[in-house]
C-alpha cells in the first residue's frame, strides 16, 4: 500500500492500531495502539492505562475481611512489541489513585493483579499480587535492590480532589492482567459513594 500524507488531523471513531502481519497465515498482531475510550496509550512495551474506580457494587450485608475484593477494574493490555521474546511479565511504573467521591466510611485498600477474572466483591481474589498497598516493598532504581520504605495503603475516603501515587518499579506474570482494587479495612459500612480514577504506566516484557 502506497504512503499518504494528511495535510490535516488524521480522525479515526475506533482508535489507531500498527501491525505485524503473519507471511504465513495472514493473521495481524496489534504492536501499538491508541484506542477509541481515550483510557489506552500503548506504545511497543510500554503502555499508559486509565481505570475508572466505582465502589457502588459493594455490598457489606456481610463484612469485608482483609484483602477482599472491593471492585474489579479492568484488564492490563497485553500487547508487545516486535522482535522481541515472549512476553512474561508486567513491569509496573507508576500508579495514581486519584480519589473524586470518599467512600464516606474508614477505607483503606490496595491495588492488584490476579490471573483471574470475574471475582466478585467481599471475595478473596485468586493468587494476587499487589502492585500498591502497604504490603509492596518498592525497587530502588539508584541500587537496583529492594528500597528500605514500603508503601502505604490507599485511602479511599480520601477527600475530593486528593490523590495517591507510587513508583513501585515491581514485576507481575504477565498472565495476571485482571486489576483489582481491594481493601485492607474490615469494613462493614456503606462505602458505595466511593469512587475513584486510576492512571497505571507498566510495560509488558
Amino acid at each position: 500500500m502506497a504512503n499518504t500524507t494528511f495535510t490535516g488531523p488524521v480522525r479515526s471513531e475506533n482508535g489507531f492500531q500498527t501491525v505485524t502481519k503473519n507471511s504465513t497465515t495472514g493473521a495481524y498482531t496489534i504492536r501499538s495502539q491508541f484506542n477509541a475510550e481515550g483510557t489506552l496509550a500503548s506504545l511497543g512495551t510500554r503502555k499508559i492505562q486509565a481505570f475508572a474506580g466505582t465502589l457502588a457494587g459493594t455490598d457489606t450485608g456481610t463484612a469485608y475481611a482483609d484483602g477482599d475484593v472491593l471492585v474489579e477494574l479492568g484488564t492490563l493490555n497485553v500487547d508487545a512489541g516486535s522482535g522481541l521474546v515472549t512476553a512474561s511479565k508486567f513491569f509496573i511504573h507508576r500508579a495514581m489513585i486519584l480519589i473524586t467521591t470518599p467512600a464516606g466510611q474508614t477505607l483503606a485498600g490496595s491495588l492488584k493483579l490476579s490471573g483471574t477474572s470475574g471475582t466478585a466483591t467481599n471475595a478473596a481474589p485468586v493468587s494476587p499480587t499487589e502492585i500498591v498497598g502497604a504490603g509492596v516493598t518498592c525497587f530502588d532504581p539508584q541500587v537496583s535492590a529492594a528500597a528500605s520504605v514500603t508503601e502505604i495503603d490507599v485511602n479511599f475516603n480520601n477527600t475530593a480532589g486528593n490523590y495517591h501515587i507510587f513508583d513501585p518499579l515491581i514485576t507481575a506474570p504477565i498472565a495476571s492482567k485482571y486489576l483489582y482494587a481491594c481493601t485492607t479495612t474490615a469494613l462493614n459500612a456503606d462505602a458505595t459513594a466511593g469512587r475513584f480514577t486510576v492512571e497505571l504506566e507498566y510495560s509488558v516484557l
